[in-house]
């Protein structure tokens, strides 16, 4: 099998993994957050949205490894395949530690810089470069608005670390402190920018996806 093709079937089932593991996160934070749960339900759904939340992050940047393969192939060679390879062994090795590493240590840290120097240069590079190479004619407009849909994933994933934080401190009382009126108010009120975030994110999906559907006519 050819590396095209390879990367093919990774940005595909990347894509398709993502958004659908995703979707059960969601719900299980939406569960999580019902006050009429015992504590102990409502700590275990958070506990099952966590465990789901790992593999969804690794295609983040295994479908932007395989995106830049893909458009190589198409004769948009913008980066050189080995610093594709080593961004993407990086952005991936950082992923690896920001989930498996406790927080607030040396590694979690690394991975946290790295992740968003990456997601930065993303939304500077992929943001700005689309837009001067669709202005200039050296992309079509199907090939932009896949570079934005990521933009805005990238944007949105800085934004839901930044707002994700008060959660977990949330869960960490009610596992300390058990349910009541005001902390599942707080609760509620610290996951809204959260689903948003998320939501934005599921939009940013089906646009890149969209995108590449419509390709022939964009």
């Amino acid at each position: 099998m050819s590396l095209e093709k390879i990367a093919l079937v990774i940005h595909v089932m990347g894509w398709v993994f993502w958004l659908g593991t995703d979707l059960g996160v969601l719900l299980s934070c939406r569960y999580a957050e019902r006050g009429n749960l015992s504590a102990e339900t409502r700590l275990t759904l958070l506990e099952v949205g966590m465990k789901l939340d790992r593999l969804p992050r690794f295609a983040v940047p295994l479908v932007w490894g395989s995106g830049v393969v893909l458009s190589k192939q198409l004769g948009y060679d913008f980066i050189p395949l080995w610093i594709c390879a080593v961004i993407t062994l990086a952005w991936t090795i950082a992923t690896y530690l920001i989930i498996f590493t406790p927080p607030g240590g040396r590694q979690y840290t690394v991975g946290i810089n790295l992740q968003t120097l990456f997601y930065g240069m993303v939304v500077f590079f992929m943001g700005g470069g689309s837009s001067w190479l669709l202005y200039h004619g050296e992309i079509p407009l199907w090939l932009a608005l896949k570079w934005y849909a990521y933009v805005l994933i990238a944007v949105s994933a800085l934004v839901l670390e930044k707002y994700f934080v008060p959660v977990v401190e949330d869960f960490q009382l009610l596992a300390t402190e058990g349910g009541n009126e005001l902390l599942n108010t707080k609760l509620s009120a610290d996951l809204r920018p959260v689903y948003f975030a998320v939501l934005v994110i599921y939009g940013g999906t089906v646009l890149a996806g969209l995108s590449g559907l419509l390709k022939p006519m964009l």
